[in-house]
């Protein structure tokens, strides 16, 4: 990237946040700090109204307004990239939202950039859940931003019956196909992990969050260790058969897998024992070596019902 380049990128970053460090800015573009000195230097030369915090980070005067910066072909392709996966991984409001502000984006592209970027839409698909579905991601991400208590409807899998829980935010997270909030519940005095999906009702209260201590997203990610599971079930499969379970595994808890000569052991964390003995079925592995118990017997509970099922006279 040229100099030229590299201050409208920088530009650009600055109109983007708040407040940006020197470091964020350096780390982004792989430079010194003192070469990102000399190009806000630059960028405050041409007239462009920089301020600074000392401690905290560089700011553009909220009076200054940037003409809309034209996509190059690999950005508005990774646009469409993107507005292809949030339709299958998003929720009905957090998809009209991002529809809305590709929209906008669009309107600023040149006309063959429009082209291109339609077609590819036409080439790029997302296969996955077609189901209409509210997950609550715009009101979380606003009692986020807020700083407000949220109330939620949860149903556990140990609990099927909806309970109240008051909640305070710490992240969104997306992780085994599911969407995540972790937040700090009142009702057990600790931090949980709850599935969007699993939640029935929610609303922000005028309540703010007044934990002064929670953590931030990524000290939780380290301390609770959510994806650092300790697997309770496991077996072996042929490696000609691998792939029949590679696109599916995460859905079901996956952790890792051991590769051998001629095979792999698959590990997985799981409550749900049926769902496993389906997977394997459905995946016509021929699985051995299984663990635990509980998994073969549901195994032979299904196949022998199939069994005597098609081998009755229709």
């Amino acid at each position: 990237m040229n100099r030229t380049d590299r201050l409208q990128a920088i530009l650009t970053h600055l109109q983007s946040k708040k407040v940006v460090t020197a470091q964020e800015i350096a780390d982004r573009f792989g430079l010194s700090l003192r070469t990102i000195y000399r190009d806000i230097r630059a960028l405050e030369e041409s007239g462009i109204p920089i301020g600074a915090e000392a401690g905290i980070g560089y700011y553009i005067n909220e009076s200054y307004n940037m003409q809309p910066v034209a996509l190059t072909k690999e950005e508005a392709s990774a646009l469409i990239v993107g507005a292809k996966l949030m339709s299958k991984n998003g929720d009905i409001a957090t998809n009209r939202d991002f529809e809305n502000a590709l929209f906008k984006i669009k309107s600023v592209l040149h006309p063959l950039e429009k082209q291109n970027a339609e077609t590819l839409s036409q080439h790029i698909e997302v296969l996955g859940n077609e189901k209409e579905k509210n997950l609550y991601i715009s009101e979380i991400q606003r009692a986020i931003t807020e700083k407000k208590i949220i109330k939620i409807k949860y149903t556990s899998l140990k609990d099927p019956v909806p309970v109240e829980r008051m909640v305070e935010c710490v992240g969104l997270c997306n992780y085994s196909g599911k969407w995540h909030l972790f937040a700090w519940c009142h009702l057990r005095k600790d931090y949980r992990d709850f599935r969007l999906d699993r939640i029935v009702e929610l609303s922000i209260t005028d309540f703010s969050c007044y934990k002064d201590d929670i953590l931030t997203l990524s000290q939780f990610l380290d301390l609770q260790k959510p994806f650092d599971v300790t697997p309770n079930i496991s077996f072996r499969i042929k490696k000609d058969v691998h792939q029949y379970l590679d696109n599916w595994k995460e859905y079901y808890g996956f952790v890792f897998e051991e590769e051998h000569e001629d095979s792999y052991v698959m590990h997985f964390s799981s409550n749900n024992y049926t769902s496993i003995a389906f997977m394997i079925l459905n995946s016509g592995c021929m699985a051995t070596d299984i663990r635990p118990q509980e998994v073969i017997d549901s195994i032979r509970f299904y196949a022998k019902k199939t069994y005597d099922w098609y081998c009755k006279e229709l």
